[in-house]
């Protein structure tokens, strides 16, 4: 069951220049900054506990505030220039269903926003994102599931609401949850698709690093059926696929092949595999994109030399690499191809790792990319923002 909405109390980056569109101030009017030296209200322990809560939530926003500041001061970046986060999940954004959500980092740093308040935060260059709504189960016990949560708040998403110009959205059925497509979970993925603002199908695939083997014919009914269903209704299929081995690389190949035709627009979202295959699908689908996270931006601890741990680990697997990987990846393949997401709340880039990402990082993603390949960061906003209007053909121009 969804918690209740209660009125938040934030504290804006005090001493930081706003970095807002035109107009109203990004921090809303009800919401203030705490007065030095207040405790807040009540007395004793409960006021020094709530001083210190919203201290840390301006220290929180401040450095938010002046990594946007910092953006808008680069040379390489043109005022006019535009760019969307390609995927994310705003149910988990806004009620930290996610693993880290109850971490002390971001429960006793972060404010609680609403949707409205959240966009009001994105830098000016952001023209917004495409949030993806794709379990039918809960994320976290208790908790409102996406499919529910869009349902509830698909007003946002539509004519006349302040925020929908900055908002599109996605249905599927994620991988981990593909014991849940039915005919039931068609229909309803029917329905939404039918939305105005409903600009794909996914994320849906197949995911060998987190799931057994024994599970692949589970994960395969789903995708499929999502996949023909991109085809049927002409929506972008936004794809999840962890494939581990280049075995599974061919196989999956061989199985987008036959159902998606080679001129459909394909998200191949958060991209970790082989060069090779990344090169096989662009070869393929010229209407295809790669999408890179904030965890490009990650270094790799000491001693790991980039091998993370996943379940298919103990089947023969092999380790999945890490950031001489990503960098291969960036390096080697045309940036025209790319995307930026942010996949928040997951993966928030640096120097912001472990606290909820959200569109508003994104441009740290497209920092270094431009980096790693050797370009200005308008060069990558330009081009991924033209691939991310051409994959989900977006009309607000």
């Amino acid at each position: 069951m969804e918690k209740p909405e209660k009125p938040k109390r934030w504290a804006s980056a005090k001493g930081a220049a706003p970095i807002a569109p035109a107009g109203p101030s990004p921090m809303p009017a009800g919401l203030r900054e705490l007065e030095p030296g207040s405790t807040g209200r009540g007395r004793g322990s409960l006021g020094l506990a709530a001083a210190y809560a919203a201290g840390a939530a301006n220290a929180f926003l401040q450095r938010y505030h002046a990594d946007l500041a910092r953006l808008a001061e680069r040379a390489d970046l043109p005022a006019e220039a535009r760019w969307f986060d390609s995927h994310c999940h705003l149910e988990s954004i806004l009620q930290r269903t996610w693993r880290g959500g109850g971490k002390p980092q971001v429960a006793n740093n972060e404010p609680e926003v609403t949707l409205p308040e959240l966009v009001a935060l994105w830098p000016p260059g952001l023209d917004g994102c495409v949030a993806n709504f794709v379990f039918r189960k809960e994320s976290k016990p208790g908790f409102t599931p996406e499919w529910e949560w869009i349902a509830r708040h698909l007003s946002h998403f539509e004519e006349g609401s302040p925020i929908s110009s900055k908002l599109w959205f996605t249905i599927g059925l994620h991988p981990h949850n593909a014991a849940g497509w039915d005919a039931a979970a068609e229909k309803t993925v029917r329905d939404f698709a039918a939305h105005p603002k409903c600009v794909g199908l996914g994320e849906c695939g197949l995911d060998f690093f987190k799931h057994d083997p024994s599970e692949e014919e589970v994960q395969l009914t789903a995708f499929r059926a999502q996949a023909k269903l991109a085809v049927e209704l002409g929506k972008a299929l936004v794809v999840h696929a962890r494939l581990v081995t280049r075995e599974n690389e061919i196989r999956f190949l061989r199985e987008l092949k036959q159902l998606v035709p080679q001129n459909h627009p394909i998200h191949i979202h958060c991209f970790g595999d082989s060069l090779e295959h990344a090169k096989e699908l662009i070869d393929h689908y010229p209407r295809l994109r790669i999408g890179f996270t904030g965890a490009i931006t990650f270094s790799d601890p000491p001693g790991s030399k980039g091998r993370q741990k996943g379940r298919g680990k103990h089947k023969g697997n092999e380790l999945k690499k890490g950031q001489e990987h990503c960098r291969e990846l960036i390096q080697c393949l045309p940036l025209e191809r790319l995307l930026i997401e942010t996949d928040g709340p997951y993966m928030c880039p640096e120097p912001f790792r472990g606290q909820t990402a959200h569109p508003g990082h994104v441009h740290r993603v497209a920092e270094r990319i431009a980096e790693w390949q050797n370009v200005s960061l308008g060069a990558v906003m330009a081009a991924t923002w033209q691939s991310t209007v051409e994959v989900y053909g977006l009309t607000r121009l």
